[in-house]
This record gives structure tokens, C-alpha cells and sequence, in this order.
């Protein structure tokens, strides 16, 4: 293995045709190595066709615990989602009702189940698991997650997950509501990353762009800056989510100048579906 490895990862698969567009349009490019899919998400079934025709791609299973529609019908979940089959929108009211004592895991472990079998129902490799707003690192999800890796294929997650948290929460609420959120959320999130060692993972997890809007020039010189061993560097291409910059990223990975930087920098690309088969 190189001395820099890099994982591009493109988040939200399967939200909108035009996320698939432009993650299919930066795999193409060599530039996105792996993909997480919302397997519940209206997009979600062309994406893991055009998926299965990019074996090489590490796609895995982005989880939505919060802020999205269930997979199982509301009936089977009642205590998780409301009427309409969707979560609670807010991570730390999440985090709060999923805590162990709060009497949801049965329900929550079907979920989980069920987000899985979907994935797998589409031929795809299950290169890993993570999660909107970082739930799979909540020690009632993370303790599902490793009673189910008995029965299926999971053995890589995304842990070290502070900065990108971060760089979330900076973009998402306003005011004095983002700092007791992160001062209530990270406690969760580095106690989820010391409980996930038996899983494989990248040594770092950041933003692939830190600015607004996005520049190709920053990544230029945050790839001419990488550290030494391997680093994921996450992205939401094609995203009409208001907290990302979707059509400055989806640039950034078909960027010829990116792709030049990549090749004149010595660094190794690599997948999660790499990691996942010890290849990285």
C-alpha cells in the first residue's frame, strides 16, 4: 500500500436522479471510489442498477435513522416512526430516543435489518456501513450493527467521524441550537468510535471541501497536503440539500485538475470495498 492512500466518498445515492448522475459521472472520472446509498430514497433502485455496473465502485449502506422515511412500513415500527413512516428529523432528539433504556431497540434492530436485506436485494457488495447525521456510531445502533455483522457482510464502517460532524453542524442549525447539539452529540460520537475497533475503517474521515462555495483549487491543495495513511474524504455531489453545495461538488468530481493532482502527488486510490477485502 502507498504511503497516502484516498477514499473519495459520495454520501446520498439514491436521494435524487441527479445525486446518481453526478456519483456515477465522478466514478467515471476516477475521481469518487466509493458511494453510500440510501436504500430507502425515491432514486435508490436506479442507483443500485447503474451500481452493479460498476463492480470497482465501494458502495455501502448509508443508513437513515433520522430525518427520512423508514423502510419497514409504519406498522411494524409504530413506537419508531410516525403515521407517514418518517423518523424524527433532529439527530440529538434521535440520539435521545434510541438510548438504550428508551424501549426502541427491537424495533430499531428491524429497521436496521430490513435497510440491509434491501441493499443486498440489489446484487451489491456491502462494502460498509454508515449513517445521515453519523447515527451508526450511537451505542444502541452501533451494538446492532455488530450483532448483525454476525449474519451479514459487514465488516468496514466509518468511524472517526468528528470532523465531518463538525463541518454538519456549521452548516446546518443557527446560533446557540448547533453548539448544545454538538456539545450533546459529540460525547456519543467518540464513544461510538472507541466501541467500533472490530470493524475496519479509514484513519481519518473529513469533508472533501471545507468552504462555500466549493473551489477546485482548495482541493487541489488539501490532496498536495494529505497526510500519511489512509484518508476518506467525503462529498455530496449533485445534493439539493441546502447544507451542501451540490453543483460546485458534482464539478469537483469530474474536475480535470483534480484528476491531475490526484496522479501528481503519489497518491494511492483506494475503496472501502478495498479495505472490506484487504486490499487497501
Amino acid at each position: 500500500m502507498a504511503n497516502k492512500s484516498l477514499i473519495i466518498t459520495a454520501d446520498d445515492l439514491g436521494m435524487w436522479p441527479e445525486v446518481n448522475d453526478a456519483v456515477f459521472a465522478g466514478y467515471d472520472n476516477g475521481i469518487v471510489t466509493s458511494a453510500g446509498l440510501r436504500v430507502g430514497s425515491p432514486a435508490s433502485a436506479t442507483a443500485m442498477v447503474s451500481a452493479a455496473m460498476r463492480p470497482q465502485l465501494g458502495v455501502g449502506l448509508h443508513l437513515v435513522l433520522c430525518g427520512g422515511k423508514a423502510t419497514l412500513p409504519a406498522r411494524h415500527i409504530p413506537n419508531l416512526v410516525d403515521s407517514s413512516g418518517n423518523f424524527v428529523d433532529r439527530p440529538l432528539e434521535a440520539a435521545w430516543l434510541y438510548r438504550r433504556r428508551g424501549g426502541l431497540r427491537k424495533e430499531l434492530s428491524a429497521e436496521i435489518r430490513a435497510q440491509i436485506e434491501r441493499f443486498l436485494s440489489g446484487g451489491l457488495f456491502l462494502s460498509y456501513v454508515s449513517a445521515d447525521q453519523h447515527l451508526h456510531l450511537h451505542p444502541t445502533v452501533l451494538s446492532i450493527i455488530k450483532e448483525l455483522a454476525i449474519e451479514y457482510p459487514i465488516s468496514a464502517l466509518r468511524k472517526p467521524c468528528g470532523r465531518l460532524w463538525r463541518y454538519s453542524r456549521h452548516h446546518g442549525l443557527p446560533g446557540w441550537q448547533k453548539n448544545i447539539e454538538a456539545a450533546l452529540m459529540r460525547p456519543t460520537l467518540g464513544w461510538g468510535r472507541m466501541r467500533a475497533g472490530k470493524f475496519l475503517g479509514p484513519d481519518r474521515s473529513e469533508p472533501l471541501c471545507q468552504q462555500r462555495p466549493v473551489t477546485e483549487h482548495e482541493v487541489v491543495d488539501r490532496l498536495q497536503a494529505l497526510p500519511s495513511g489512509v484518508t476518506e474524504l467525503v462529498c455530496h455531489p449533485g445534493s439539493l440539500r441546502g447544507r451542501y453545495d451540490g453543483r460546485g461538488e458534482a464539478a469537483i468530481v469530474t474536475s480535470p485538475l483534480v484528476r491531475a493532482a490526484l496522479s501528481s502527488n503519489e497518491i494511492e486510490m483506494t475503496s472501502y470495498r478495498d479495505l472490506a477485502e484487504g486490499l487497501g
